[in-house]
């Protein structure tokens, strides 16, 4: 399956960028030219194949992201280290996000209608565990989110939706949900953003990691009252089933609603986000046993003791820009979440930070943030007797629109980790995003 993994995404890949043999009425040609160019063959072929797009209903989106990541100083180092993980200081990660929309109007079907797909793929090995943090330093490197093969080659359909507009105010929605687009914040991002920060505690509340999965099965409501409000509610399985079927794989049941209210200051743009998870009957580790007993399941090789329980968490993220707007400007972000602690290993998170677009008048199109965290970790037995305390920590980065389609970003992060066994940790990172 690993051999087989890039090319299937590519082969996926090309089946919907060239439309003109499956949609449409023309098909797409490769002309060439008298000069015998193939960049202008295949710039004309894609220019022909978009249009194509556009005729039958269908977008296609793509996001081709690298991340390289070294360990400068600090991290998780020791004798115990390297018998659970075989990463060094420096990591390396490609991930692929393939996503489709089809309107059914267009298509030639039925109105206010909208099916939704997500392919995405991952391969390389990163420095996440290396460095130590709870907090991990590449969101990359996270999706998609196949639990029990972290750090290897995996593709997954991560999502595959149907959504019915009933109304100007109410829609409908249902499938396979990736439930990692909520809490999205216009100037920091959300959790699978390729082009902001790329640590974990700046682009989503760590609290909710608990409650949910990434993809799971479910159904919700979509409400906009008025331009200003937007909100849903979901409902859907707490257990992640990236890379499974999804209908075996239904422990607990996660509630959401989310609600989004957006306000202007002084004519410049802000919004405010509140959301709300309850879990019931969610598979959890055990974070109030014995930590004796954990210890040994350890050094056994056996599960941690996990119970079905009921958990909660509440999240908030807003911004506000100072100058301009998202399209050129900057301003200012806060997050926070808390939960019950227990059995939530995350009892409270915090965020804030600054960023925008165009820090320099001849650079219209770069982007740049600087962000601070905070991971309050649960009081529970298990974590105090591991002498598990609190994740503090910093990023910056700078990213440069080499092109509309290509961006490379410098990034730096300063963390102190929440883990006895790590040292604080300065991790220097490159990422290269090329979109269409």
């Amino acid at each position: 399956m690993k051999a087989l993994t890039p090319t299937l995404f590519v082969a996926l890949t090309s089946l919907l960028m060239w439309p003109g043999q499956v949609v449409g009425d023309a098909e797409t040609s490769l002309d060439f030219g008298s000069d015998g160019s193939y960049i202008k063959g295949i710039s004309d072929a894609l220019l022909n194949s978009s249009d194509n797009l556009k005729t039958s209903g269908l977008k296609v989106m793509f996001d081709a992201t690298y991340v390289f990541q070294s360990v400068a100083s600090g991290g998780f180092t020791g004798p115990y280290f390297h018998s659970f993980s075989d990463e060094t200081s420096n990591g390396h990660t490609l991930n692929g996000d393939l996503r489709s929309e089809l309107d059914t109007e267009q298509a030639g079907w039925w109105s206010q209608g909208t099916f939704n797909a997500r392919l995405q793929t991952r391969i390389g090995r990163s420095a996440v565990q290396r460095a130590g943090s709870v907090a991990a330093i590449n969101n990359e490197a996270l999706f998609p989110n196949v639990e029990d093969r972290f750090d290897e080659s995996v593709w997954a359909i991560t999502q595959l939706t149907y959504r019915h507009q009933l109304s100007e105010t109410l829609a409908v929605y249902g499938g396979l949900l990736n439930t990692s687009m909520g809490d999205e914040n216009a100037i920091a991002g959300a959790s699978q953003s390729h082009d902001r920060f790329l640590n974990f505690a700046l682009l989503y509340s760590v609290v909710e990691d608990a409650t949910t999965g990434n993809a799971a099965l479910g159904c919700g409501i979509e409400i906009t009252p008025n331009d200003n409000v937007s909100g849903s509610f979901s409902v859907y399985g707490s257990r992640e089933t990236a890379g499974e079927n999804p209908f075996r794989t239904w422990n607990g049941t996660t509630f959401n609603t989310e609600w989004t209210v957006s306000h202007g200051l002084a004519e410049r743009t802000g919004a405010q986000t509140f959301g709300f998870l309850y879990g019931t009957n969610v598979l959890l580790s055990d974070i109030a046993a014995d930590p004796r007993l954990v210890i040994i399941s350890v050094i056994l090789g056996i599960p941690i003791p996990a119970i079905p329980r009921d958990t909660w968490a509440f999240y908030y993220n807003a911004h506000q820009f100072i100058e301009g707007n998202e399209e050129g400007g900057w301003g200012v972000f806060a997050r926070w979440g808390f939960s019950d602690g227990d059995p939530n290993f995350v009892k409270q998170n915090a965020a804030l930070g600054l960023g925008g677009v165009g820090l320099f008048p001849t650079r219209p199109l770069d982007r740049w943030g600087l962000g601070f965290f905070f991971v309050d970790m649960s009081n529970a037995s298990l974590l105090k007797g591991l002498h598990i305390t609190d994740d503090f920590g910093a990023e910056t980065y700078y990213n440069i629109a080499v092109s509309k389609s290509f961006h490379t970003t410098l990034n730096l992060q300063l963390i102190d980790s929440a883990l006895p066994q790590a040292e604080s940790v300065c991790v220097l990172g490159l990422r290269a995003n090329y979109s269409f």
